[in-house]
């Protein structure tokens, strides 16, 4: 069920009752390589979580489509929240639900620069009420169900799941070469924001698009996205998510007085 439809009586029993997983699909609105929509970030995990929603029982909270995106606003479209706004965006999500009786958290995450929000607002939730909080992000975890699934930011992994979860927002016609602005010949990307030196990957601290102008890289470029694949992937990943939804449910929720 989703907890915009209901009314506050509905949803008193349902935040109550300790079976309750309520999941939070959390994204970002910022650039995603050449094709990709600017809201793919929350696009897909509010889509995950419409169809979890079908198969398993479950509270879903309404989408967050703002993240933290400092290292992509030189692109046009991005919008940055900070890392101490999302804090206190998660903080009040958890606390307000909680206090309601919510104690199983899954949160459903499309952007990797969530996480560091969401673990510390999580941490907090977890000491104060004995809660379980976890995070599942979709293209970390693909990867690990199919190797041929690999992972980048706005490149192939990500266009061919929009293919397939909004095919009207994504034109592999207008998708142009990717371009990598490479440092030197001993220090070649891996990502939008790390290379490679003698074999160890490095952490790069720069403006994304003096690397990688036209923001995708780090899987397979954005051309080789299919339809299949999205399809393929996103039924896994929703598989995988609900099957796991079902045995968290059933995990004890750690007691305040055991501290």
């Amino acid at each position: 069920m989703k907890l915009a439809h209901l009314s506050w009586r509905k949803a008193e029993p349902v935040l109550n009752n300790p079976d309750t997983v309520v999941v939070i699909p959390i994204g970002s609105t910022e650039q995603h390589g050449p094709v990709g929509p600017l809201g793919t970030d929350w696009l897909i995990p509010e889509w995950i979580t419409n169809e979890m929603e079908k198969r398993t029982d479950i509270l879903v909270t309404p989408v967050i489509p703002f993240g933290v995106a400092t290292h992509h606003t030189s692109f046009p479209g991005t919008i940055d929240m900070g890392l101490e706004t999302l804090i206190a965006v998660m903080r009040g999500v958890f606390t307000n639900l909680a206090k309601h009786g919510a104690r199983r958290f899954v949160v459903v995450n499309g952007h990797g620069g969530n996480d560091p929000a969401i673990e510390k607002a999580g941490l907090e939730i977890a000491r104060e009420t004995g809660a379980l909080v976890a995070l599942l992000n979709w293209w970390s975890i693909a990867p690990q169900l199919n190797k041929a699934w690999t992972t980048g930011h706005g490149d192939a992994q990500e266009v061919a799941a929009m293919m397939h979860v909004h095919p009207e927002l994504v034109d592999l016609a207008d998708c142009p070469k990717t371009v990598v602005n490479e440092l030197s010949e001993d220090f070649a990307f891996t990502h939008l924001s790390a290379i490679r030196y003698k074999g160890a990957v490095v952490k790069l601290v720069r403006d994304l698009k003096r690397g990688i102008p036209q923001g995708g890289f780090g899987g397979l470029a954005s051309e080789n996205a299919t339809a299949q694949w999205g399809a393929d992937m996103m039924t896994a990943i929703v598989d995988y998510f609900s099957a796991f939804v079902e045995d968290f449910r059933k995990v004890p929720l750690d007691r305040i007085e055991d501290r």
